[in-house]
């Protein structure tokens, strides 16, 4: 591997992680963001009840689609604690 090859996959590993950083504080603020507009509409226990059941219908069909399930399955473990 020549000098050249090595500056420019390092630069490009610094740039991913740079990428990898600023997207995971992303997703850490939108979750904080949607964990309290849930929290606000945990009003009662069958309220709660409803929105779970559709939160885990939705990851039911995530799972069968192969895609986006961990980050909904962690969301939902997060809520279930709450009480309303």
């Amino acid at each position: 591997m020549t000098d050249e090859e090595r500056h420019l996959l390092e630069n490009t590993a610094r740039s991913l992680l740079r990428v990898m950083e600023e997207h995971r504080e992303a997703v850490s603020g939108m979750e904080a963001a949607l964990l309290e507009i849930y929290r606000v509409q945990f009003k009662t226990d069958r309220r709660k009840h409803q929105i779970m059941a559709r939160l885990k219908l939705s990851l039911k069909v995530l799972e069968a689609e192969g895609r986006g399930a961990h980050f909904l399955r962690e969301f939902i473990r997060k809520l279930e604690r709450w009480k309303p």
